[in-house]
């Protein structure tokens, strides 16, 4: 609830100022070193000299600066190992974007030159109990701006994955102040290509909470133990992501896998070949009759030695 995305923005507070202060820190210590005899005559030790007189009337007259020579050492104190961003800890990168002005960037005319100046149209809605922001108020849907630059990363880094993956998304008015009730937990949606560029013209975000279904994309594991995949066999598929529910402080998996091991020719695949991770199951809108993964097709003569 609440509670837990406070704890969450307090969690990120503590480790940037923790990482900050380990960057700061270099002590060093200092620590008195016994003297060593065996610097002026190799093999002698400080028992030989105490227990023999004639060696230590010896020392005394031909270094007599051995023991008072200073000795001291100086080493850092190890830094212990960087906190977890908590962040990273359930797979949620940072994002920024800035306020749009509601009369003077609104239209298409207006979207053309923010993009001519690298800003990204877009809108931020829906709901979110955790800070009882409803989709029926007006007021929730709020018109922002993305720059470019952040955008094309982080497309290039996930390709179409992007409108999969949760963001938290610091919302900045024109002086750089954070907007209330951000940073928030998003999810991109309804993003729009250039149909020639392949670039993005336009990004908008809903609203993202612990227990809202997400579509997580669907990965192939071991197609090199099935034995139509191995011969030229492929997996046509209808659905390429599946929805799911992440539980409270679980990691959002980058895929769910799909256990191939077994697979032949015509078989069709569904949710019980689906691996979850732990604390990630799948929407009560995904049923086990219904959901189909896809359907393994293949050459003929493939089939013939199946059988």
């Amino acid at each position: 609830g609440r509670r837990s995305m406070a704890s969450l923005s307090a969690g990120r507070r503590l480790f940037l100022q923790s990482r900050q202060q380990q960057q700061q820190r270099w002590i060093q210590t200092t620590s008195k070193a016994l003297a060593d005899p065996s610097r002026y005559v190799t093999g002698v030790t400080l028992s030989d000299i105490e227990s023999n007189p004639s060696l230590a009337a010896y020392f005394k007259a031909n270094f007599p600066e051995w023991q008072s020579e200073d000795t001291t050492t100086t080493r850092p104190i190890p830094t212990p190992p960087p906190p977890i961003d908590p962040l990273v800890a359930l797979n949620i990168r940072p994002l920024s974007c800035q306020l749009r002005d509601p009369v003077k960037e609104e239209g298409s005319r207006a979207c053309y030159r923010l993009r001519r100046n690298k800003l990204i149209p877009g809108l931020l809605y829906g709901s979110d109990p955790t800070k009882n922001i409803l989709s029926i108020d007006h007021s929730s849907k709020i018109m922002i701006k993305t720059h470019w630059d952040d955008i094309f990363r982080e497309t290039q880094r996930y390709k179409l994955h992007f409108e999969n993956r949760v963001y938290e998304l610091s919302v900045h008015d024109e002086e750089g102040n954070l907007v209330q009730d951000t940073p928030q937990l998003v999810v991109p949606r309804d993003v729009q290509w250039h149909p020639v560029k392949n670039l993005v013209i336009c990004a908008n975000y809903i609203r993202y909470y612990p227990g809202k279904p997400i579509k997580i994309p669907i990965k192939y594991i071991n197609e090199e133990e099935s034995p139509a995949m191995k011969r030229g066999g492929f997996i046509a598929p209808v659905s390429r992501t599946v929805e799911c529910v992440v539980e409270e402080g679980v990691r959002i998996p980058e895929f769910v896998e799909l256990e191939c091991t077994g697979v032949r020719l015509k078989d069709v695949l569904r949710t019980e070949r689906l691996i979850f991770p732990e604390g990630v199951k799948a929407s009560h809108r995904v049923s086990d009759s219904t959901f189909l993964v896809g359907t393994v097709f293949g050459r003929r003569g493939d089939a013939d030695d199946d059988k």
